[in-house]
């Protein structure tokens, strides 16, 4: 069963979807992701993979990155992976 949580954009991926964040139904992190296929289109998906994604401020990485299971009122950020040094 899928909820209802927070998604947010930020960069480039911001730019492709036209929106800062949304609301939707989704019980994986492979749900967000096609829904951004389906809603913004394949560069969009490409671009969200290539970001650091986090839910509720955890890594996927560190969780179980697309099989990443949602609740409701989950917060899943789209953020830019930045370099330094």
């Amino acid at each position: 069963m899928a909820d209802n949580i927070k998604v947010r954009y930020r960069a480039q991926l911001a730019a492709l979807t036209g929106l800062a964040e949304e609301q939707f139904e989704a019980a994986t992190v492979r749900d967000v992701l096609r829904h951004i296929r389906e809603g913004f289109g394949a560069e969009a998906e490409k671009k969200a993979k290539t970001m650091l994604i986090v839910v509720n401020g955890e890594s996927v990485l560190q969780l179980r990155h697309f099989k990443t299971a949602l609740r409701g009122g989950d917060v899943v950020s789209f953020l830019p992976i930045c370099g330094g040094g």
